[in-house]
């Protein structure tokens, strides 16, 4: 589960990353990969909750 949560953190560090580069050099391809990103984001967060819910550990 730790790791769930771990590369959790570490899609939202990546998706600050990206707002940042947008800000300082407006690449179009950033819009996209955010995009990307944020879908990932709730896929991932979505398993977090299944595996709270299904897995009693």
């Amino acid at each position: 589960m730790k790791f769930l949560v771990y590369s959790h953190a570490s899609l939202l560090e990546c998706l600050s990353q990206l707002e940042m580069i947008d800000e300082l050099y407006k690449i179009d391809k950033i819009k996209e990969l955010r995009k990307k990103y944020d879908l990932l984001r709730g896929k991932i967060y979505s398993f977090i909750q299944y595996v709270e819910k299904n897995w009693k550990t």
